[in-house]
């Protein structure tokens, strides 16, 4: 007996890899990070599917049996416009995330694209972000800039979908932190908090330190949370304190501006369990 052949209509099969697009895209990202390279590989068959189907749609010489409905046709359309759009922004995201690890390389942790949703700049800096527990978010990881890969803040809480970030620049912060010069290997441990301003203080270090203006400022690993130190800015000032004379006041400028961003990486270790930390 002949093999039967099956055949399979282009629009049935374009459905099909949509509808496993969409339930790839909206699965958490922390059952999806390490499926990014995969993810990607299977959208571009997709979209070339897509614009197969657009052009087959557009043949007005096409015979009778190879033609597509055109309600379908139209459904079809609409549903590959709105992936392609999806598909451009996850793009974005992969391209600065990709950036991210090539200026960063993290090779024990992942991380997590957020949008900024909003803000709080008074009594407390604070960000909120569109990522939660469900992507791996969780209370007491760093947090990044987009910009500069520079650390901006700490998780304070997760929900489901949403986080809340302490800014470095909140007074209620209180950091361990690094001190160290370019192109010496001594450092100097110290608490760093933010002055409720636009910039951080590092307090009670001894002025036998030799610490200078321009000394890079990390913070400090963590086990469970940081792996190595990541750097925050630079010593602005470094002068006795007016109570404790023996003592530096340092002010620190974080390398970036918290409230100018409009994305951030959250750093998110390949763990089960994550410190968490206020």
């Amino acid at each position: 007996m002949a093999a039967r052949k099956i055949h399979v209509a282009p629009g049935t099969l374009f459905l099909a890899l949509l509808i496993a697009g969409f339930i790839l895209l909206w699965l958490p990202q922390s059952l999806t990070y390490h499926l990014n390279f995969l993810f990607l590989r299977v959208f571009d068959p997709l979209l070339r599917l897509g614009r197969q189907v657009e052009l087959e749609g557009n043949r007005t010489h096409s015979a009778p049996h190879e033609s597509i409905d055109p309600a379908e046709y139209y459904k079809l359309k609409k549903a590959y416009e709105n992936l392609s759009i999806q598909y451009q922004t996850l793009h974005r995201d992969y391209e600065k995330l990709s950036r991210i690890r090539k200026e960063v390389p993290l090779p024990w942790a992942g991380l997590v694209l957020a949008q900024i949703t909003s803000s709080t700049r008074g009594a407390r800096h604070e960000l909120i972000l569109n990522r939660g527990a469900d992507h791996g978010v969780a209370a007491g990881q760093m947090v990044l800039s987009e910009s500069s890969d520079s650390v901006i803040g700490i998780v304070q809480e997760a929900s489901a979908r949403m986080a809340r970030i302490r800014l470095l620049t909140d007074s209620a912060q209180n950091l361990e932190v690094r001190i160290r010069r370019n192109g010496s290997d001594r450092e100097y441990i110290g608490r760093l908090t933010g002055d409720g301003k636009n910039a951080c203080r590092i307090s009670l270090l001894s002025r036998d330190y030799d610490i200078r203006p321009g000394d890079m400022v990390f913070a400090a690993a963590r086990p469970g949370v940081l792996e190595t130190p990541l750097v925050i800015g630079e010593c602005s000032q470094v002068r006795p304190d007016d109570e404790h004379p023996l003592l530096w006041d340092i002010s620190v400028k974080p390398f970036d501006d918290a409230f100018a961003q409009t994305v951030v990486a959250v750093i998110v270790p390949l763990t089960t369990e994550f410190e968490k930390k206020k």
